[in-house]
């Protein structure tokens, strides 16, 4: 695909989604370790109703910030198997590359305002 059909899921989708590609998902065994991690839900992430559902950045960072500390490759237990470290880094990886979107759209988005 060109690099401009190549899109990455919306941040705020994907932080509250993310629990459903852990281990045990898409044939990878599971793990003690992916049990401790709590999902986030919508709730937890948008301003509220009355302002449209959207998603608020400091709520939204705290969580990637949550998806991302779990997901660190140096933070993950040494008895995983290798299915399960490649997509616990894959994870961390489409993760920090949302993020990185978000904030290059935001930019743009802050620079025609302004």
């Amino acid at each position: 695909l060109p690099p401009n059909m190549n899109v990455l899921r919306p941040i705020d989708q994907l932080v509250t989604t993310i629990h459903t590609a852990m281990p045990p998902a898409y044939g990878v065994p599971a793990h003690e370790y992916f049990t401790k991690f709590t999902p986030i839900t919508r709730d937890e992430i948008v301003l509220g109703a009355s302002m449209g559902n959207s998603p608020d950045e400091n709520k939204l960072k705290k969580a990637v910030r949550k998806v991302r500390v779990f997901l660190h490759p140096d933070k993950l237990p040494r008895d995983l198997s290798a299915d399960q470290q490649f997509m616990a880094r894959m994870l961390w990886d489409i993760t920090s590359d949302s993020w990185e979107e978000f904030l290059k759209h935001k930019e743009e988005l802050d620079w025609i305002r302004n």
